[in-house]
Formats: structure tokens, sequence, C-alpha cells
């Protein structure tokens, strides 16, 4: 290339460019603002301008080249956005897609703020439920900490993934959905009405039918049991209610519960189950520790 060229191209750039952040070394700089100009009317120092880019032709291309490397890398720069539920709570948020998740208590949804043409990527800590906004041309994808993939176009599902289970559960209640095995080996898809449970600790897939609304309808501030054994029922009370519960005795005990729970308290609930199995229960109140924080209240179940 020669030196014109090359002095064109260096303006059309500097043309292009119309506002640039400064590199902040030292912490000193604020924003600033970069244009070229030129002045064709002045031939005089046009002229003495290819001079200087003849004898400069090595640092100009430095200079563009690390120009390129550092802004382009600022420009495609994914930015991330993070929601949280906080124990104990359940909210609802709009992406920028104008899909809508619900989150619920203790879990957490990274996703970057501007999606990418050709998908939407999200990465999902605890249990969601999403109303995708349909897009063909860009596949909308659940990463799960476990590796396990969940990829829809538009549809309405729920995602269970909380990091202390021993599983991950993926329902469908509305559309399809691809569910990808940590190892990328195996793609499941769901139909309405179906499930896909992931058992972390064998890495199995089990595929069946469910009861959609009993698995969704914590989104509505509903607590659904059938056919619920103890462990899975006070799990999900602690998430529920942000308390630690603690249950005595419980092996061997096969009670199971059908039950459906909208504004009772956790008391009312404990006092319901009392009376289809041979337990008590008990309070601890929260500490306040050295630090000033306090401990989560504990409820303490004792199985006869």
């Amino acid at each position: 290339m020669n030196p014109e060229s090359l002095l064109r191209k260096a303006q059309a750039l500097g043309e292009d460019i119309k506002e640039m952040e400064s590199i902040d070394v030292m912490g000193a700089y604020q924003q600033a603002q970069t244009q070229i100009k030129t002045n064709r009317r002045r031939s005089m120092y046009n002229q003495l301008m290819r001079y200087a880019a003849f004898l400069t032709i090595p640092l100009l291309l430095s200079s563009l080249i690390l120009g390129y490397l550092y802004w382009g890398a600022t420009d495609t720069e994914e930015k991330y956005a993070e929601v949280m539920a906080a124990t104990g709570s359940v909210i609802r948020y709009e992406l920028p897609d104008h899909s809508v998740v619900w989150l619920n208590s203790g879990s957490t949804l990274r996703y970057p703020t501007v999606f990418k043409k050709d998908n939407r990527n999200v990465e999902l800590k605890g249990e969601a439920y999403f109303e995708v906004e349909a897009d063909r041309k860009r596949p909308f994808y659940v990463n799960t900490p476990a590796g396990l993939s969940v990829y829809v176009y538009g549809t309405k599902f729920n995602v269970n993934a909380y990091e202390d289970d021993n599983s991950i559960e993926t329902v469908l209640e509305k559309g399809k959905v691809n569910v990808i095995s940590p190892d990328g080996k195996t793609t499941v898809q769901l139909a309405p009405g179906e499930r896909l449970l992931y058992n972390k600790v064998d890495q199995k897939l089990l595929k069946g039918k469910v009861d959609v609304y009993e698995k969704v309808a914590w989104k509505d501030g509903k607590l659904i049991f059938r056919n619920a054994e103890l462990g899975e029922i006070f799990k999900r009370l602690a998430r529920h209610f942000n308390v630690d519960i603690q249950f005595n005795n419980i092996s061997g005990k096969e009670y199971k519960y059908r039950a459906t729970f909208r504004n009772e308290t956790l008391p009312q609930i404990l006092d319901y189950l009392a009376k289809s199995a041979a337990l008590k229960w008990r309070t601890e109140e929260a500490v306040q520790q050295a630090d000033d924080t306090f401990t989560k209240k504990k409820i303490i179940v004792d199985l006869y």
C-alpha cells in the first residue's frame, strides 16, 4: 500500500470516529472526544502530510493496529447484568428482548445487557420460570452451573437448578425445549407436560410426565405438594420462608402429602403437617453475631 492510500485510510478512520474513551492509566483522565478534520483547501498542508506519512509509516501502522485492538475489544466486549431474588422472595423481571422471567427465592440470573444477533444466553443459579419471546433467528439458552443447558426459540418453561441440590429439573408448560447434557453428547426434546430430571451424582437423564402447575405455582405465591415426601417439603419450606429447618429421625418415615398453601404462615403449615404425621416442632430465634449480622431463624422438627 502506498503512502497516499495509507494516509487516506487513516483520515477516513478518523472521520468515522466520533467519540472515544481515553485509557485511564493513572485514574486521572476523563472521557475525551477525538475528531480528525481535514482541510482540503490547504494543498500545501496536505502535501506536507503526505511526506510525513511516508516518513512515519511504521509508527502510523502501529497506532492503527493498537487502536483497532483496543477500541475493537472495547466495542465488542459484552457487558453483563445480574438480577437476584433475595431469600424468601419471588421477583418478576423483563429481559432486553422482552422475555419475562420469574426468579424464585435465593436465585440469580446473569445476562448480557444487549443480546447478540445470533443467540440469547443467560446463566441461572437457582430456580426460574421463563416466558421467552419468540425469535427463530436467535435461540434462547439457559446455562446452569452443572453444565446442563436448555435452549428454546420461544416458549414457557421452568428450570430448577439450585447448586446445593443433587438434580436439575426442566419442566415444559408450552412450546418446545431442548435440553443438552453437560458433556454435550445428549440432547433431549420435551413436549408440554413433560419434565427432564438430570442427576448430578450419576449423571443420568430421566424423562417423564409431570403435573406442570405443581412445579410452577411458586411464581404465583403458592406451594403445591403432590405425593411429596417430608424431606422435599422441608427443603422447599426453608427456601420459601428463609429459615433453616433441621429435622430429626426422618429416615424410614414414608409420609407423603398432598396440599396447596397460598397465604399460610410457616407455623400454620407445620401444624397442618403435624396432624398427619407424628411430629413436633419448635423454633430457635435468630441470634445476633459478633459482626452484627443475624443467623437465620431455625425450625427443629422431631419425628416419632
